[in-house]
Parts: C-alpha cells; structure tokens; sequence
C-alpha cells in the first residue's frame, strides 16, 4: 500500500510531464506559424514577381488590372507613394 507521499509523488510527476507537454505543444504552435509566415512571404514573392512581370508585359491588360486593385487596396500611405513614384498607382 502507498503512502500519501508516494500518491503525490505521482501527481507531482504527472504535473511535470503535463507542463512539458505544455510547453512542446506551444514550441510547435509557434515552429509552425513561423513556417506558415515564411510560407506566405514566399507565395506573395514568387506571385508578385510573376505578375510584374507580366503586367511591364501587358500593361493594357494585366498592367491596368493590378493598377485597379492596387487602388481599390487599402494601403498605407507611405506604400502608395511608393506605388505611385513606381507608376502603380
């Protein structure tokens, strides 16, 4: 038969084991955000390259339609300017 020494002994270990499992599972939420950002940087990279690309390409077509969204996109000040001395906006 255990002592009530050796039953909290359990618990406490079991507490333990529960605070590093915490703490795994929030490394691993944030590994996976972090993937998830880098992701997205690269997506809107490769995207954005392609469609200037092709709008330099096709300025009356596609040139005009990312000039339409860049205008209709909410966007702060200082990158419209930006847009605008690049000839987006």
């Amino acid at each position: 038969m255990e002592t009530n020494n050796g039953m909290n002994g359990k618990i406490e270990a079991l507490r333990k084991r529960e605070a590093a499992l915490k703490a795994a599972i929030a490394a691993e939420q944030v590994r996976q955000q972090k993937r998830r950002e880098r992701e997205n940087a690269r997506l809107a990279s490769i995207i954005g390259a392609a469609l200037i690309e092709n709008a330099a390409k096709n300025p009356d077509t596609l040139g005009l339609m990312v000039k339409q969204v860049l205008q209709a996109s909410e966007l702060r000040e200082s990158d419209r300017a930006f847009l605008a001395a690049k000839g987006w906006c």
